[in-house]
């Protein structure tokens, strides 16, 4: 079974405010796509008046049943706000908050539009973009970066086009706020597109996404797992290890207790105990938010002499891309009913 869109979730981090501790981790509570305020509250007419710039984190979740990583995910704005303010975005970590991020410089995303027509260009590349942003002290465009060229009227309409195409070397110019930009030699562009209803976003290109494990450690004599004592560099049998479920996995330190040869327990840093198991059974301790496993650990993995008072930890990552999207408001900036910024992604089914 492939990813399917249903399987892509904006999920909100476990604090909402405008305080240092807005964002940390990934919280069970869904932002519904296209839902009124699902990530941003409404704007009083004082902070209109005097402007604001305000963060807010969302993870973009691949809840797929099957565990499916989504490959090469882009990430990117696919249109401009339509009123007086601006939202651009940056990558965020699985723990960061507001205090880490704000008044930190990042290399902020954004979406821009297109300044003159794009002609056939017949196979040519390096072709050179005029495009009028919204700010160009956010310099959305870098060189070697990637962007998204589009006509499509919504960020999943069937008709219309999208390209994905490079920026060489040569560093963008920028007057004001438009950009020009000169594409690579290898960058073609496949079709025309014309000013009047293309876009172009700079792209967060956020690999593969799907859960991991890090930090594995084993304190125990003459215990072992995946071959591996505790010693020396982890193997990448457990490095790769596909154990954590992209539905119910989440970020945690997991620390795995041994009561005796070979029955154990089983503790989160903030989900506390999740029972224990046997070293007989693959164990899968159950996120009861979403009826699914947090992770699986194979029981043929451990080998060696397991005692009471050994220690297996690990941590897990869950299938999700943090991204922090941020909104300047300037002062004085009209009221609008209908503002909207809209976050997409794409990227292959494994």
């Amino acid at each position: 079974m492939t990813i399917a869109n249903s399987d892509i979730q904006y999920m909100k981090p476990q604090i909402v405010s405008d305080l240092d501790g807005n964002g940390g981790r990934m919280s069970d509570v869904e932002a519904a796509n296209g839902v009124k305020n699902n990530i941003w509250p409404d704007v009083p007419a004082s902070e209109r008046k005097n402007g604001s710039t305000k963060y807010r984190k969302v993870f973009i979740k691949i809840a797929n049943a099957d565990s499916l990583k989504l490959a090469d995910a882009r990430i990117f704005v696919d249109t401009p706000t339509p009123g007086g303010d601006r939202v651009v975005i940056f990558p965020g970590t699985q723990t960061d908050t507001q205090a880490d991020v704000a008044g930190v410089a990042h290399a902020f995303y954004g979406c821009a539009t297109l300044d003159a027509n794009i002609p056939d260009q017949q196979g040519a590349g390096g072709a050179t973009l005029v495009v009028n942003t919204e700010e160009g002290s956010d310099a959305i465009f870098r060189p070697g970066g990637l962007i998204r060229i589009t006509n499509k009227t919504s960020v999943d309409d069937l008709v219309g086009t999208e390209e994905f195409l490079r920026i060489s070397s040569t560093p963008v110019v920028w007057n004001g706020s438009t950009a020009t930009i000169v594409l690579r030699q290898d960058a073609v562009i496949e079709n025309v597109y014309s000013a009047s209803n293309t876009r172009v976003s700079s792209v967060i290109e956020a690999g593969d996404i799907f859960g991991t494990t890090s930090d594995w450690q084993i304190l125990s004599p003459a215990g072992k797992y995946g071959g591996w004592n505790g010693s020396g560099a982890v193997p990448t049998l457990l490095t790769d290890l596909r154990m954590v479920h992209s539905i119910g996995g989440c970020e945690q330190t997991w620390t795995i207790t041994f009561s005796s040869a070979t029955t154990f327990t089983c503790v989160g840093d903030t989900a506390g105990s999740m029972g224990g198991g046997t070293i007989h059974a693959d164990f899968a301790p159950n996120n009861p938010a979403w009826s699914a496993p947090c992770f699986t650990l194979p029981s043929a993995l451990f080998s060696g002499t397991w005692a009471n008072g050994d220690v297996l930890r690990f941590k897990t990552h869950p299938a999700a891309f943090p991204i922090w999207e941020k909104r300047v408001i300037p002062p004085n900036t009209a009221s609008l009913s209908g503002n909207k910024v809209i976050i997409g992604i794409s990227g292959e089914s494994e």
